[in-house]
């Protein structure tokens, strides 16, 4: 089921949203703080996300664009907003999972946050180019493990999903890989159909007509079912790669210190805003999985997912400056 929401959850959400009706700021311009460019796969969503959200807060919500820095420069400035109800912030598990562990110093605090509810978990795929003489993953790990050297793979930013993903396939397959990064997802699509890159990992609605046009071959994906658009993708699990962490997701917070009032509104029009399906339909297709919860429950599930990906990077053995 690509939906996903406690049933506890649901009903004290439907409760706050109709008893809440007053005043979240008195209908003032409410900021959702997004840490991407705009334009980007993650802008979009959220500019699609703030237009429900302001129907059923009877507030405007503006998308304030911070991106760079792998999501600091967005988590930094919301970190030191007022707690008032009129900052959100989406952030991601780059933000607060990561993060933390890839950088010897943030210039933001994860408890300067107040988690308001899980949004959506996105899924990534690995790739192949057109003359990799491999189709499935068992192909690409002989393939890796019979090369004199390390075979390269794009990623689109060290530290991020693509690039701890690779980290940890490489763990779970024992092989070894160099990571590329690129600039975007563009400029790498082109070196893997040019045939100069042999693996690349990335998210997966912008590769979805190069898959189909044979362009590129798919090979496997990160979620626990098959993505509704690549059908006859294994998952890594199926393909006998296991413990490549979680998916990355994205999810709502406000600055910590919130009113209690404010953020059982927030948390409500938030699981509201979501459970509308017809807007979601394609990012769900695309292997998105929508996934809400209330704020105890989306802290809970932040400390219990930081501890997996924390090992994941000690093991590696990452920083990054």
């Amino acid at each position: 089921m690509a939906f996903r929401m406690h049933r506890r959850a649901a009903l004290g959400a439907a409760v706050a949203l109709v008893a809440g009706r007053p005043t979240l700021a008195q209908a003032r311009p409410i900021r959702l703080v997004v840490p991407y460019s705009a334009g980007s796969g993650p802008d979009l969503f959220a500019r699609q996300f703030a237009q429900g959200l302001a129907a059923r807060l009877d507030s405007p919500v503006v998308v304030d664009n911070r991106g760079g820095a792998t999501t600091i420069i967005g988590a930094e400035f919301v970190a030191s907003a007022p707690a008032d109800g009129l900052t959100l912030f989406m952030g991601t598990s780059t933000t607060f999972l990561t993060n933390p562990f890839l950088f010897r110093r943030l210039p933001y605090d994860i408890a300067k946050f107040q988690p308001i509810s899980l949004l959506i978990r996105t899924r990534l795929a690995l790739y192949g180019s057109p003359d990799l003489a491999a189709d499935d993953m068992a192909g690409v790990v002989a393939l890796a493990k019979a090369a004199t050297n390390p075979m390269h793979y794009g990623i689109t930013g060290r530290g991020n999903s693509t690039h701890l993903t690779g980290e940890a396939l490489q763990i779970a397959a024992g092989i070894s890989l160099v990571d590329v990064p690129f600039r975007g997802t563009g400029m790498m699509q082109q070196g893997l159909i040019r045939n100069d890159l042999p693996l690349a990992i990335d998210g997966i609605p912008a590769w979805l007509s190069l898959a189909a046009e044979r362009r590129v071959k798919v090979i496997a994906v990160t979620g626990d079912t098959r993505v509704g658009a690549l059908p006859q993708t294994p998952t890594f699990a199926e393909a006998g790669i296991s413990d490549l962490g979680r998916q990355h997701w994205y999810g709502l917070f406000s600055p910590a210190g919130i009113p209690a009032p404010a953020l059982a509104r927030l948390n409500a029009a938030t699981i509201a805003t979501m459970q509308d399906v017809a807007p979601w339909q394609s990012l769900v297709h695309d292997g998105g999985v929508i996934e809400t919860n209330s704020p105890e429950a989306f802290s809970a599930m932040i400390g219990e997912e930081k501890d997996i990906w924390g090992a994941i990077i000690r093991r590696v053995g990452l920083t990054l400056e």
